[in-house]
């Protein structure tokens, strides 16, 4: 069953760029390593067990299945994953739902440290990228994997929500109400001109909003083909404050 949200990822074309930018919102990067698929990452723990991949490539992987996202939609917040305790389970759930992903997969990372670390994940493509989450189970240790420090000078503490850009409502129901084995909460998001639905997962909130018309914010991000996933919310000790998307490699970002 899915217990919360894992990791989100923010991808950009130069991992050194990314890095620096979240230092100076405040954000304790650490290093994180390797992939053998092309792909390498810095990361940021947080207080909630979840943390932030910032991920670029070390060399052209045009077939690894986020560098469109990267390269041709514009990189930012693109994808994020959901901690499990039954992976085969959750994924036999959205493959019913005809979920277009890779089977499960076995990925290693090598951290700067020489420490292999290895799991298994499925890969999610096309229209659901974004959209559904991957899911993910350790075959080493999962505190190997996330990082261990967790106090950044802007106090934040944890994720509080993952706002997702949904062209078909019904059909991001559809699955995730499967796969999370509960029904959503109406919302409206006056601000984005949008409408949508929110589900509570752990300490997580996962909110999918789609455009009450052809206006606003939310409708102008859909036509542009960007990545799925649109803002994240962060829970923070310090002031309530949004990060504009200029001032942070293209996500944006709320402290709350």
């Amino acid at each position: 069953m899915i217990r919360g949200i894992d990791h989100i990822v923010i991808a950009g074309p130069e991992l050194e760029s990314l890095t620096a930018i979240f230092k100076s919102l405040g954000f304790n990067v650490v290093g994180g390593g390797k992939h053998p698929i092309g792909s390498y990452n810095t990361l940021v723990g947080l207080q909630d067990g979840a943390y932030i991949e910032l991920l670029s490539f070390y060399e052209d992987s045009p077939q690894h299945y986020w560098w469109e996202a990267v390269h041709s939609r514009g990189g930012g917040l693109i994808d994020f994953c959901m901690v499990t305790d039954d992976i085969r389970g959750d994924y036999a759930v959205f493959q019913e739902q005809g979920v277009e992903m890779s089977s499960l997969v076995g990925l290693s990372r090598l951290r700067f440290d020489g420490y292999q670390l290895a799991w298994l994940n499925n890969e999610i493509y096309g229209e659901y990228q974004g959209l559904i989450p991957f899911v993910i189970e350790d075959e080493t240790p999962r505190e190997e994997r996330v990082p261990k420090e967790n106090q950044h000078d802007n106090q934040v503490i944890a994720i509080d929500t993952i706002t997702l850009a949904a062209r078909d409502l019904d059909v991001a129901r559809r699955i995730m109400d499967a796969a999370l084995q509960t029904k959503a909460a109406p919302v409206q998001d006056e601000a984005l001109g949008a409408r949508g639905i929110i589900y509570q997962v752990g300490p997580h909130r996962l909110e999918y909003l789609t455009p009450a018309d052809d206006s606003g914010p939310l409708h102008e991000h859909l036509a542009a083909n960007r990545p799925l996933p649109y803002r994240i919310r962060f829970k923070t000790a310090g002031a309530a404050r949004s990060i504009a998307p200029d001032d942070a490699a293209g996500v944006r970002i709320e402290l709350v």
